[in-house]
């Protein structure tokens, strides 16, 4: 485990007071629910009379990458500048995207819970044709982004910095060993499922984007208590744990992102995600696309 900071919760209360003038307009609550149903984005990137192998980006918000960017499926809050997007412009790839914010690794081989939704499982955009599929997935599973945005609000609620958190609803209790053990299940059910149908396809899991880390400074854009941060730090590199015990098993590749944390993360000198207060608060912002593009193209190419 990473050495922690020592940081007093006093601290908290200054951060909170100036982080609070950026509060305005906060939506606190996920795409999931009632998203209309979508279909896959198709992007040819090649020269059109090229052959172009099929690149099919399979996961959740972190990859379809809304809150910036022009949208290109509302029902999924995708986004044409997403990192498959440039994956696939970086690779010459023509690219079938199913990523869609708010769904979750147990689905990608069964589809949506919700038997109204018209969305098919994602796999199923993965044929004989297919030479590579990313996979970022798993924090819906857990509700990461979900105790990140209720951390921070009940903590400017007990400041009296905001009046209430919409939802009401209380920052959930930390994921089990079972918890992440099903995420586990459900991630080597999908590659085996993608592999079952693409054989020759390159499979390569991607971790989230870093959000916390416990050697970052805290900072008025995340509003949490110290060991806010530190449990939230270990459950995501708890979640890259389980995408690399899942690499392990099936045989897929792994972009690893923890140890960019201290750097990239909300509080540090370059983020990659964006802060409370700003709109689809937590997720990558465009640079964090970019820089998770590069990673995966990196792998790709053999160059990690």
């Amino acid at each position: 485990m990473r050495p922690v900071a020592n940081r007093p919760a006093a601290v908290l209360a200054v951060v909170v007071t100036v982080a609070v003038t950026a509060m305005i307009g906060i939506v606190l609550s996920t795409s999931r629910g009632g998203a209309p149903s979508s279909s896959a984005t198709v992007v040819e990137t090649a020269e059109k009379h090229a052959v172009q192998p099929n690149y099919v980006a399979i996961g959740s918000s972190f990859a379809a990458g809304p809150g910036d960017g022009p949208i290109v499926d509302r029902g999924c809050l995708r986004t044409g500048d997403n990192y498959p997007s440039q994956v696939a412009e970086q690779l010459g790839l023509k690219l079938i995207d199913v990523t869609c914010s708010g769904s979750t690794a147990a689905e990608l081989v069964t589809g949506p819970k919700d038997r109204r939704s018209q969305r098919r499982p994602q796999i199923e955009a993965v044929d004989a044709d297919t030479e590579l599929v990313t996979i970022t997935t798993g924090g819906n599973d857990i509700d990461f982004v979900g105790r990140l945005i209720t951390e921070a609000c009940t903590n400017l609620v007990a400041l009296g910095l905001l009046p209430s958190c919409g939802s009401g609803r209380l920052p959930p209790a930390a994921p089990t060993t079972a918890d992440y053990a099903r995420l586990e299940a459900s991630l080597v059910s999908a590659v085996k499922a993608i592999k079952a149908r693409a054989p020759r396809a390159d499979v390569v899991i991607v971790d989230y984007t870093p959000v916390v880390s416990m050697n970052a400074p805290m900072c008025p854009m995340l509003p949490l208590a110290p060991w806010n941060v530190v449990q939230d730090a270990q459950i995501a590199d708890e979640m890259s744990a389980v995408n690399q015990r899942v690499a392990d098993r099936t045989g897929a590749d792994h972009v690893v992102t923890t140890g960019l944390a201290d750097e990239h993360s909300v509080c540090g000198p370059e983020p990659w995600a964006r802060g409370f207060g700003k709109g689809m608060a937590f997720h990558p912002n465009a640079s964090g696309k970019a820089g998770i593009a590069d990673l995966v193209v990196e792998s790709v190419r053999g160059e990690s």
